[in-house]
């Protein structure tokens, strides 16, 4: 919507850090509902689909704002948006780079573990094809692994790169004690893993538990690898603010990008504990 005293670009800019910030926030709550082998399996695709866009966008954000500053406002051709596609990896990589013009020579963007770099390959590929792989997977059959597989092994990685090995020991000990003495029986169900092999009973429940304890630590490694883009989108504002003043421009031109996306200055502990995200940074 357009206001009195901001330009039109202004209200665009600002209506598509809406959109990331949204994206983002849905595909995190939807995160946290996610599971297998409980009818929430359309979760998964669901959160999915608005991390991918949620993330573009927020980089796309960057990238355009960028370029806005360094041609006097002009912004880019459609083309140039369009060379990078849906491709976060690309993308990503185009935000590295302008982080030594808004701060320190050797800025860059962090990848601090290889669980951020498969987080980041995962919903790159996603939202370039994968989101698409029931209906090609029908259609001309390719045996590709389903983003569902591929995710299984990202949360387990990513469990088991945060999670002390203690913990996680004594938590399938505490899973199988429980089923001791609570049931079910550990027996065959009619489920088959990957390799098309019969699952057992504790195969099933230790595998929700790895998503359900997964979801929250995914959150918190999206919004480290996300935190710096707040930062950058931040000094763009700023140093849009100096050009408008600088040269007289009274109707704003580029929003203040901190007011949206402060959601991604949480901390690890609050969101390892947070179980909604929309409806708190959404009112």
């Amino acid at each position: 919507m357009n206001h009195i005293g901001f330009d039109k670009k202004f209200s665009l800019l600002a209506q598509e850090s809406f959109l990331a910030k949204n994206a983002l926030l849905s595909g995190f709550d939807l995160l946290l509902k996610a599971n297998f082998f409980q009818d929430k399996d359309g979760y998964f695709y669901s959160s999915f689909f608005h991390v991918s866009i949620g993330v573009e966008r927020i980089l796309k954000l960057a990238v355009v704002t960028n370029f806005m500053l360094s041609n006097n406002y002009q912004t880019p051709a459609i083309g140039q948006l369009k060379d990078f596609g849906h491709n976060i990896k690309k993308l990503y990589g185009e935000c590295s780079k302008l982080m030594p013009i808004y701060f320190h020579p050797r800025a860059t963007l962090p990848i601090v573990s290889s669980g951020d770099q498969k987080l980041i390959d995962f919903f790159a590929d996603y939202g370039v094809g994968s989101r698409y792989f029931n209906l090609n997977e029908i259609c001309e059959a390719k045996f590709d692994r389903s983003p569902l597989y591929k995710w299984l092994d990202l949360a387990r990685s990513v469990y088991e790169e945060n999670t002390q090995p203690h913990i996680r020991e004594r938590s399938a000990m505490t899973l199988m004690y429980s089923m001791d003495r609570k049931g079910p029986p550990n027996g065959f169900t009619g489920h088959l893993n990957e390799d098309g092999n019969p699952m057992m009973v504790f195969d099933i429940l230790h595998r929700q538990y790895v998503i359900e304890k997964s979801a929250p630590l995914v959150i918190w490694r999206l919004i480290e690898l996300l935190r710096p883009i707040h930062f950058l989108l931040e000094a763009m504002s700023k140093k849009a603010r100096e050009y408008e003043m600088k040269n007289g421009i009274s109707s704003m031109v580029i929003p203040h990008y901190e007011d949206f996306f402060y959601f991604l200055l949480a901390d690890r502990s609050s969101i390892k504990n947070r179980k909604k995200w929309l409806d708190i940074f959404n009112n």
